[in-house]
């Protein structure tokens, strides 16, 4: 029995860890028409929402593309609903600036050792 339940509690741990991603190829999956539930089926939930003064909901979706520790390119995906069902799509992709990466942390960490110089 207790060997049952620690083998739930891993699996239960593995399933909430990973989840749905928002990606350009699911985002052109949902068609304007699709109701919420759809919506949540195909990308899971929104990382953000956002309430639109007509009463629309505007669901945030963001997907991250990464080289070593750095986030190199930045998609956010946002899908309105209105009525329980998508009314428009949009996407909006960002790029931060090559230079300004670690900016601080290349200033900083040079060798300070005084006996390399000459």
């Amino acid at each position: 029995m207790k060997k049952n339940a620690c083998f739930f509690l891993i699996l239960l741990a593995a399933c909430s860890s990973g989840g749905m991603m928002m990606t350009m190829n699911s985002f052109y999956d949902i068609p304007v028409g699709a109701s919420q539930e759809e919506l949540i089926a195909v990308a899971g939930k929104p990382v953000a929402t956002h309430r639109k003064e007509d009463g629309a909901i505007e669901y945030e979706y963001v997907e991250r593309f990464s080289e070593g520790a750095r986030n190199i390119n930045e998609r956010k995906y946002y899908i309105l609903i209105k009525d329980g069902k998508v009314i428009s799509k949009r996407v909006k992709q960002s790029s931060p600036l090559p230079y300004g990466f670690d900016s601080y942390e290349m200033q900083t960490t040079q060798n300070s050792d005084s006996s390399l110089i000459e």
